[in-house]
């Protein structure tokens, strides 16, 4: 494995992702009232083709992340004088972390899936509807959208993470890259 660490590193930081960490999958934290949160909070839900209610249920995301042996977090850390910012910095980093997933791929690791680190925001505007996504090849959902609890996930391994309770604050958003 270390081997296959090595050389899934040099692709990461070639596309100028340094800061990640290893996880195995199984401890990744899948939990029911981080969908509760989805349904009942989130602006995305309903309104977005991949967030809920267009992803699987909880326990198929908790048996997805059992059929893996390695994964990758990769940690953005960010702040903004204009909150409205971050939706183009977002846009961008998850294009550059598709192109990390494809790499992945065509390495051999034809099971690799990724979760954006924030609402997929490929499109201007989301048709909600996952049958109607204009780009269905490149849409993925968020660990959140997929029952992840990252506070609990990320801070088991070391990284930061707390409720931003201004919008001046620094952001640290996390996404998942499954590796098999």
């Amino acid at each position: 494995m270390s081997k296959a660490k090595d050389a899934l590193k040099k692709i990461f930081r070639e596309r100028g992702f340094d800061d990640f960490k290893w996880i195995d999958p199984k401890q990744v934290i899948i939990a029911q009232w981080v969908r509760m949160k989805c349904t009942y909070g989130c602006p995305n839900y309903g309104e977005a083709a991949s967030c809920p209610p267009n992803v699987p249920s909880v326990s198929d995301c908790r048996e997805f992340f059992d059929e893996y042996d390695l994964a990758a977090i990769f940690h953005f850390s960010r702040s903004f004088d204009n909150p409205d910012d971050r939706h183009d910095w977002t846009r961008e980093t998850s294009i550059q972390l598709l192109e990390v997933e494809k790499e992945v791929f065509l390495s051999g690791y034809v099971k690799t899936f990724l979760m954006f680190m924030d609402a997929c925001e490929l499109c201007e505007e989301c048709t909600a509807i996952r049958a109607d996504c204009k780009h269905p090849k490149r849409a993925r959902p968020t660990p959140e959208a997929m029952g992840v609890d990252v506070f609990s996930t990320v801070r088991q391994i070391g990284y930061p993470i707390d409720v931003l309770k201004d919008y001046s604050d620094t952001m640290n958003r996390y996404a998942i890259l499954l590796v098999e």
